[in-house]
C-alpha cells in the first residue's frame, strides 16, 4: 500500500500539486508556498503534542484536566538551554518520554549520542517556583550524601525565562525501571532489592535535619523564611560543608493544594498546622456540595463545613525525609545485580516528623489487614500442591507480597533501628490515619476522619503514657455517638468496597477520572451500564436524584 493510499502524503511540491491534479494552474512560487504551509501545519501538530497531555483520557471534566496539563514553551529555547547545561554539542532530538501527575518529561539526545531528560511542570503544579527549586536542591544534597539520584545539569524556576516555563535538566537515570521486573524477581533478587532500598533509606534517616519544611539553596528563599539545614548539635564541619542549603517552605502538595499553606517548626506545631490549615480552608472555601460517591449521603450529621471543623479542632520527633512516591516506576535497578542504581522524582519532598514519615513504601506494604504483629517468615499453604493453576497463581502473588513485607521489616531491624521503632509504635498508625484524613480537601466525606478521632480517644493511653504526667484526651465523643459510628462503619466499608469494585470494572478509574486512552470508549460504555444498575436499584426518587449527580 502506498503512502497516498494510507492517507499519508510525501510532502514535496510535485506530489502536492499532482495529487490534486492542478499542476498547470500553479506557479512555482505557489507550489512552494503550499509545501511550506503543509510542513508548518505538520510541525505545529507535532509540536502541539509536546505541549499537551496524551497519556490518557478523563471520564469527566476532561477539558479542564487537559487544560491543567497543557504547557506551552519555546522548543528552540529549551534545546538551547539544554545544549548550554549539558555541554555535549547540539541537541539533535527532543521527544516526549513520559507524563506524570505533575510533570511532562522529555528525552534529549545530543549529536554524540548522550541522553538527558528535561522535566517541565504542569500549570497545576504548586507551589510555583518553590517546587522546582526544592527538587533541585534536595536531589543535589542527596547525591552529595551518596544516594543514587540523577545529577542535575541545569534548571530554572522562573517561568518568565526564555523557555517560557520552569524546567529541570538532568542526567537520564542509569539502569532499567524496576517496574519491568517487579513481578518476576527471584527470591535472591528480592533479597538484594530490599537490602539495597533499606541501606539507602538508612543513610537518609541518619541525616540530622533540624526543622520541618523542604530543602532549598539559600539564595532561592527569602531570608525570613530560612531555617538552618541541620540540628544545632550537628558536627560543625558537616554544617559548614552544606552551608549553601537551608530549610524553607514545605512543598508538600497538600499544604498548597486548594489554597492551603502553613507550617510549624516543632512536631506539635506541624500537626497543629495541619489541623489549622484544614479549618481555615473549610471556613473560607468549604460548602455543602454534591458528593463524589453516593454512599456518603447515608451517614447523618457529618455533611456541613461546621461538622468538618468540629472534627479538626484537636491538639495534637525528629525531622525525617522520605521519598513522596516510592513506586517501582521511580526506582531503577542494575540489570545484572537487581540492586538500586537510581531513584528519580523527588518533587514535593518534605521533612516530616518521624511519626508521619514512618511506614512501608506502598510496594512493600502488607497484603493482610491488619498486618502481622509477629515477625514470622511467610510460607506457602500446606496444601499448595493440591491447588489448581489459578489458585497457585493467587497464592504465589500473596506469598510474594508477604515476603516483601517481611524482608523490609527484617532489614530495617538490622540496618535502620530508628525506623523499626517507628514501625512498631502503636501511636504511629493512629496519628498517620488522623493526619491523612484531616488533610483531604473538603469533599463531603468526614466519616473516616471521625473514625480516626474516635480511635485516638480509645487509644489515648498509648499517647499519655510517654508524658511525665497523665494528660486527658483533648477530644471526646458521647457513648451514643461512638455506638452509632461503629454501627454504621461496616456499611461504610461495604460501600467503599463497592466503589473500588466499580473503579476496577472501569479499567482502574482514578479519583480524577483518568483512564488509559485505549480503554476510554469501553469505559464510557461500561460506566453507563453500571450507572443504570445503580439507578434501577434506587428505592426512592430522592435516592435516584442523588445517584444521577
Amino acid at each position: 500500500m502506498t503512502p497516498t493510499q494510507r492517507g499519508l502524503l510525501n510532502l514535496s511540491p510535485s506530489n502536492i500539486s499532482s495529487t490534486f491534479g492542478f499542476t498547470k494552474y500553479l506557479s512555482r512560487s505557489s507550489i512552494g508556498s503550499a509545501f511550506v504551509w503543509n510542513c508548518r501545519a505538520m510541525g505545529t501538530r507535532m509540536n502541539d503534542e509536546l505541549f499537551t497531555y496524551t497519556s490518557g483520557r478523563f471520564l469527566y471534566n476532561e477539558q479542564r484536566r487537559l487544560e491543567e496539563r497543557r504547557v506551552n514553551f519555546n522548543i528552540a529555547a529549551l534545546k538551547h538551554a539544554a545544549e548550554k547545561h549539558v555541554g555535549r554539542g547540539k541537541i539533535t532530538n527532543l521527544r516526549k518520554l513520559a507524563e506524570g501527575g505533575f510533570n511532562r518529561v522529555f528525552l534529549l539526545t545530543t549529536e554524540d549520542g548522550f541522553q538527558a531528560v528535561a522535566k517541565v511542570p504542569y500549570m497545576i503544579t504548586v507551589p510555583k517556583r518553590y517546587t522546582t527549586a526544592s527538587e533541585v536542591a534536595t536531589t543535589d544534597l542527596l547525591r552529595s550524601k551518596g544516594i543514587p539520584v540523577p545529577r542535575i545539569l541545569g534548571w530554572s524556576a522562573d517561568p518568565n525565562n526564555s523557555v517560557g516555563a520552569e524546567y529541570i535538566i538532568m542526567e537520564k537515570a542509569s539502569g532499567i525501571p524496576l517496574e519491568k521486573r517487579w513481578f518476576n524477581l527471584s527470591k535472591q533478587q528480592r533479597h538484594h532489592l530490599v537490602t539495597s532500598l533499606v541501606d539507602i533509606e538508612t543513610k537518609i534517616f541518619d541525616i540530622p535535619f533540624g526543622h520541618f519544611g523542604s530543602i532549598y539553596y539559600r539564595n532561592d528563599v527569602p531570608s525570613n523564611l530560612q531555617q538552618d539545614l541541620y540540628a544545632e548539635s550537628t558536627d560543625p564541619a558537616m554544617s559548614s560543608a552544606d552551608e549553601r542549603f537551608c530549610i524553607g517552605p514545605t512543598t508538600d502538595y497538600m499544604f498548597w493544594y486548594g489554597k492551603r499553606a502553613e507550617l510549624g517548626k516543632t512536631p506539635k506545631a506541624y500537626l497543629v498546622a495541619i489541623g489549622k490549615r484544614e479549618c481555615e480552608w473549610t471556613k473560607r472555601y468549604g460548602k455543602p456540595r454534591p458528593v463524589r460517591f453516593p454512599h456518603v449521603v447515608n451517614f447523618e450529621g457529618i455533611k456541613s463545613p461546621h461538622d468538618h471543623i468540629q472534627l479538626l479542632n484537636h491538639e495534637l520527633n525528629r525531622p525525617t525525609l522520605r521519598h513522596p512516591d516510592l513506586t517501582p516506576g521511580n526506582i531503577f535497578i542494575r540489570p545484572e545485580t537487581n540492586k538500586i542504581s537510581c531513584i528519580i522524582d523527588w518533587q514535593h519532598t518534605a521533612l516530616l516528623p518521624l511519626l508521619l514519615a514512618t511506614g512501608h513504601p506502598p510496594m512493600l506494604q502488607s497484603p493482610d489487614h491488619p498486618p502481622p504483629q509477629t515477625l514470622e517468615k511467610p510460607v506457602l499453604p500446606n496444601d499448595y500442591d493440591s491447588f489448581s493453576p489459578e489458585e497457585k497463581s493467587q497464592a504465589d502473588e500473596l506469598h510474594r507480597r508477604r515476603v516483601l513485607f517481611y524482608l523490609y521489616m527484617v532489614f530495617n531491624g538490622g540496618l535502620n533501628k530508628r525506623h523499626l521503632s517507628g514501625l512498631r509504635d502503636p501511636r504511629v498508625l493512629l496519628t498517620q490515619h488522623l493526619v491523612e484524613r484531616a488533610e483531604k480537601q473538603w469533599s463531603g466525606d468526614v466519616f473516616s476522619l471521625k473514625a480516626a478521632l474516635i480511635r485516638i480517644t480509645e487509644n489515648w493511653d498509648h499517647f499519655s503514657a510517654s508524658l511525665p504526667e497523665p494528660v486527658p484526651c483533648p477530644i471526646s465523643f458521647a457513648r451514643s455517638e461512638i455506638d452509632m459510628h461503629y454501627e454504621q462503619e461496616p456499611t461504610w466499608f461495604q460501600m467503599n468496597s463497592l466503589v473500588e469494585y466499580w473503579k476496577s470494572e472501569l479499567q482502574g478509574l482514578s479519583d480524577d477520572g483518568w483512564v488509559r486512552t485505549e480503554a476510554y470508549e469501553d469505559v464510557v460504555k461500561k460506566n453507563m451500564e453500571l450507572k443504570k444498575v445503580l439507578l434501577d436499584g434506587s428505592d426512592t426518587q430522592e435516592e435516584r436524584c442523588v445517584q444521577e449527580q
